[in-house]
């Protein structure tokens, strides 16, 4: 089971520069269905998706924001200021850690 977790604010996955991705609407990937547990997000393959994929993702309750928020957005600006409001905490704060957990989502294969 991969697991992001959380900081203080949102989680921090070091290691992962870049921009992530700025340019049209992001989306979720099919596939998958999102159970809530308390304080953190599993993401989950179903249908045919669970004969590519043998993992469940554990998101922590920031980046489960991220990920269910990920569509409203045009870009990782966009969300950031979504998780800036949702936290009451400055954009500037929270930009480089909102790019970081798109990449990672990316990555898993969960955010086009």
């Amino acid at each position: 089971m991969a697991v992001i977790n959380n900081s203080k604010y949102i989680m921090l996955l070091r290691g992962n520069k870049g921009k992530g991705r700025e340019k049209g609407k992001m989306k979720k990937t099919e596939g998958y269905v999102v159970r809530r547990l308390e304080d953190e997000y599993l993401v989950l393959p179903s249908g045919r998706r669970t004969e590519e994929v043998n993992e469940v993702i554990s998101l922590s309750e920031t980046a489960g924001f991220i990920y269910m928020h990920a569509e409203r957005a045009e870009n990782v600006y966009e969300l950031t200021q979504l998780v800036a409001e949702e936290y009451e905490i400055e954009p500037a704060e929270v930009l480089e850690d909102v790019r970081n957990v798109v990449l990672t989502l990316q990555k898993k294969g969960i955010l086009l």
